[in-house]
């Protein structure tokens, strides 16, 4: 199964690289990464692009309590729900998934990457 992953910068890509530091192994999955100033930024067309890279696309952010600009994280949510349910109806074998991470916070994303 191929991985892409999209990062906040100031929280999910970090806390990618720390895991990373933790399971090296991951990197072998993961065909692309993209930081990106905040996951509000990114809208569904983007998402949908990378999906034709991988397999599944992991969008991780802050958590929403703590997302600097207030709603990026929120609004990630949402989008990710509208593209899975798109694909679900499509029936098109492919996932895309909202994890919210920090480099001291990595259960979550350590679940959807770490086999």
């Amino acid at each position: 199964m191929s991985l892409g992953i999209i990062g906040c910068e100031r929280s999910g890509f970090p806390a990618l690289c720390a895991l990373g530091k933790e399971e090296p192994e991951i990197w072998d999955r993961i065909v692309e990464v993209f930081p990106v100033p905040c996951l509000g930024g990114v809208d569904e067309e983007t998402i949908l692009r990378i999906l034709l890279r991988c397999d599944t696309l992991l969008l991780v952010g802050c958590p929403p309590a703590s997302c600097r600009n207030a709603w990026g994280s929120t609004l990630a949510e949402k989008r990710v729900a509208r593209v899975s349910q798109l694909l679900e109806e499509a029936e098109i074998p492919k996932r895309v998934f909202c994890v919210f991470a920090n480099p001291n916070r990595l259960g979550e994303l350590k679940a959807r990457v770490v086999v």
